[in-house]
């Protein structure tokens, strides 16, 4: 039982190892966005950190990381379609499943903060690490109706 759960979980991975690196890419290239939007508000325009700055840094940060992956990681796979309107309705899937992501990490990061004083920098990358598998999944699903398990034979 628990020999063919294993085979199962790695036929998983080898089945999403290059779409899943794309996507994790892609993350990274949205995070950077958000520390240079930041920065300009703060460097440039004298905006001092404001709720207002931070949620244009990240929808914008998150909304590249959204036509990356609707036009790179996801091209030829799952649900593209409704033209304009489809796209922005993915688009809106996609930030909300974000700010979800999002939240679970911080949590993660803030637990193990309190539980065991862990610099909130280690939390932060325990809980990213933590939240990506589950982040990856629920977009592939909810935003491209992409079923990552298709395919892999079961035990």
């Amino acid at each position: 039982m628990l020999k063919e759960t294993y085979d199962y979980a790695v036929a998983i991975a080898r089945k999403n190892f290059r779409r899943s690196a794309k996507y994790s890419l892609n993350g990274f290239l949205g995070f950077g966005i958000v520390e240079l939007v930041t920065l300009i508000g703060i460097t440039y325009l004298e905006i001092s950190r404001t709720p207002m700055q931070y949620s244009a840094a990240f929808v914008s940060g998150v909304a590249l990381e959204f036509f990356l992956n609707e036009y790179w990681t996801t091209r030829n796979q799952g649900f593209h379609g409704a033209h304009i309107f489809g796209l922005l309705f993915r688009l809106l899937k996609f930030e909300t499943m974000n700010i979800v992501g999002t939240s679970l990490a911080v949590t993660v990061q803030f637990t193990l903060f309190k539980l065991f004083a862990l610099n909130p920098l280690i939390g932060n990358v325990i809980g990213s690490a933590f939240a990506f598998p589950i982040n990856y999944y629920i977009q592939m699903r909810v935003v491209w109706k992409i079923r990552i398990t298709d395919d892999v034979p079961k035990g």
